[in-house]
């Protein structure tokens, strides 16, 4: 069964979860931090990106913070939703993280992701999980296409569950989705955060 690991949590806090505005330059605003939380001055969180810098993202009193919970491969069955950040690979995609999404994220679409270079993410529905060639490989079906991506041991397999800022503790590593305002301020729109082992990595 594939094992969690902290680079594969990459990018798993939004899986299912990116939604463009209504034009380009709405969309060019959204932006992704990852790194670890260097403090939580009031509604204020400063976090030490992975680049070597420091952001500072103002929290919304209703923003949605959550952490990640690994779940079982048997958990992947027939019309489950799933959000599969994947690289590409001789042959076509490996999956890198794969989170079991609400049963009302009916969207479905393939999209560029900044994981790596050529990385993706797709969403879809389970068609089903099948052992080719000695390994196992998930098929997804998005908008009527069976899309087949490779599990293997480094992939993550998590569901978000709920946390609190209480969790937002200097050292954690951390995934913020912002929007940047008309001041130049960083907005937060979600916060997934390492919790329980489980963490988005830096």
């Amino acid at each position: 069964m594939p094992r969690l690991t902290r680079r594969a949590c990459l990018a798993v806090a939004l899986l299912g979860t990116w939604r463009p505005g209504p034009g380009l330059a709405q969309a060019e605003l959204q932006l992704r931090l990852r790194g670890r939380i260097a403090r939580l001055d009031g509604e204020v969180l400063v976090v030490a990106t992975r680049d070597g810098g420091e952001a500072s993202v103002q929290l919304p009193e209703a923003v949605s913070v959550t952490a990640l919970r690994r779940v079982p491969l048997a958990e992947l069955t027939p019309g489950t939703p799933l959000g599969v950040v994947a690289e590409p690979v001789e042959g076509g995609l490996r999956a890198v993280a794969v989170t079991v999404l609400p049963p009302t994220a009916t969207r479905q679409f393939q999209s560029p992701w900044d994981l790596s270079a050529g990385s993706s993410m797709n969403n879809g529905a389970v068609e089903a999980v099948v052992q080719q060639a000695g390994a196992q490989e998930l098929v997804l079906t998005i908008n009527g296409r069976s899309v087949p991506v490779r599990l293997d041991e480094g992939t993550a397999l998590v569901r978000p569950v709920p946390a609190g800022r209480e969790d937002l503790r200097p050292g954690a590593a951390v995934f913020v989705a912002a929007t940047r305002a008309a001041d130049g301020r960083l907005v937060a729109t979600r916060v997934t955060v390492e919790k329980d082992g489980v963490a988005p990595p830096t």
